[in-house]
């Protein structure tokens, strides 16, 4: 499950919106809140509304609802070319928190401003658990 999984770069899949499903379930209820309200149908009687193409918005709704769920790290999601999680791999880490270079750990940059946070977050982690950083960002977003 996907709810008990951390990162090597310390985002929790239980709450990131990829990993716990909110954004392809949005896309899902976004089509059929669209199509069970018939908006197809009365769009073109509003401003701008006869540019929307309604089967390729379906189209594009059902791709993202397919495709941008994440297994998260731990079992083959998350971004392919990752360098926080190849690195971890190599050094045999878990996470990130365990490496001694962690402050100065330039991989996170990719990830901008939240990289930076995530970073800091590990570095400031206090040799906590990865089970415990994790229960620490699910009770955040609950």
């Amino acid at each position: 499950m996907v709810r008990d999984q951390m990162g090597p770069c310390g985002i929790a899949c239980g709450a990131c919106d990829l990993g716990n499903g909110t954004v392809g379930g949005t896309a899902r209820k976004t089509k059929e809140y669209l199509q069970n309200y018939g908006v197809s149908q009365w769009a073109p009687l509003v401003p701008g509304g006869d540019e929307v193409d309604f089967d390729e918005l379906y189209k594009s709704l059902d791709w993202v609802s397919t495709y941008t769920t994440c297994l998260g790290c731990e079992r083959g999601g998350g971004p392919p070319d990752c360098s926080i999680r190849r690195c971890a791999g190599e050094r045999g880490h878990g996470i990130c928190s365990e490496c001694p270079e962690v402050e100065g750990c330039d991989r996170f940059q990719w990830l901008g401003e939240h990289g930076e946070a995530l970073r800091k977050k590990l570095k400031d982690s206090g040799g906590k658990t990865k089970k415990e950083l994790i229960s620490e960002a699910l009770e955040a977003i609950e």
